[in-house]
């Protein structure tokens, strides 16, 4: 399987084999490690802002394509308003979902996320601050801001945090070391929406030609659009045959 340690050994190998033959010296010998170089520097950036290579971090990204299930999931929640909305249409279809919440959100709406646990939902973790620098913090930062958050769910909710979705879904080194010290499931997806920056038109079409046995959808609860296609999207997908289930009736 392609992942990062195995690439970082092979370009490591390669480079040390030019250094050695004196490859280098040679104009030829430069540009062809100088090619190879920006392959792996692309392959690198592309692995980190796609979560399904699974590349940097084992993580779940789907469940069973031979079971008629799917899973919904909301991210960057909760919002005050948003987020009821959100729990009354899930109820109402007796649907339980996973919310992906950021501890700062959390700390301003307490009330909220004790009503998505009280309502039988999974909370999972989505780091503290969800900001644009998390990608570049050292592992131990990282660390703290995923513990800082799983303490006030568990202060909230008196329940643990199992699962962790990575801001904007980015991976790399450093998010791996800190999750081997917090030793959270990392949940990916299979069908993002684009909730957040599409319109409801299209994403409606999107689900209706793209979702699949298996898929975790990703949504957000911090959009008005969200409300206004989530009973839509569940009409679409329980016509097509399939069961909503919570994440972990989807990944056992």
């Amino acid at each position: 399987m392609l992942n990062h340690n195995n690439t970082l050994i092979a370009y490591l190998t390669v480079l040390l084999i030019f250094i050695i033959s004196g490859a280098l010296s040679s104009t030829a010998g430069i540009v062809i490690i100088s090619i190879i170089t920006l392959f792996f520097v692309s392959l690198l950036a592309t692995a980190s802002a796609r979560i399904q290579m699974n590349f940097f971090i084992k993580a779940v990204n789907n469940g069973s394509r031979e079971k008629a299930t799917v899973t919904l999931t909301f991210d960057d929640g909760p919002d005050r308003n948003i987020t009821p909305q959100i729990l009354e249409i899930l109820e109402k279809h007796n649907i339980k979902a996973t919310f992906f919440c950021i501890g700062e959100k959390i700390e301003q709406n307490r009330d909220i996320l004790k009503m998505i646990s009280d309502k039988g939902h999974t909370i999972g973790n989505h780091s503290w601050s969800h900001s644009v620098f998390f990608d570049f913090y050292l592992p131990g930062r990282m660390a703290g801001e995923i513990e800082k958050t799983d303490r006030l769910i568990k202060e909230i909710t008196g329940k643990n945090v199992v699962f962790f979705r990575p801001p904007f879904g980015v991976t790399n080194p450093f998010l791996a070391g800190a999750l081997k010290k917090t030793g959270h499931t990392v949940i990916g997806w299979s069908l993002r929406t684009f909730d957040t920056v599409k319109d409801k038109e299209r994403i409606l079409k999107k689900i209706e030609t793209k979702v699949a046995d298996g898929d975790i959808l990703l949504f957000h609860d911090t959009v008005p659009q969200t409300v206004e296609l989530l009973e839509k999207s569940i009409e679409i997908i329980k016509n097509k045959g399939m069961e909503i289930v919570g994440l972990e009736g989807l990944i056992v």
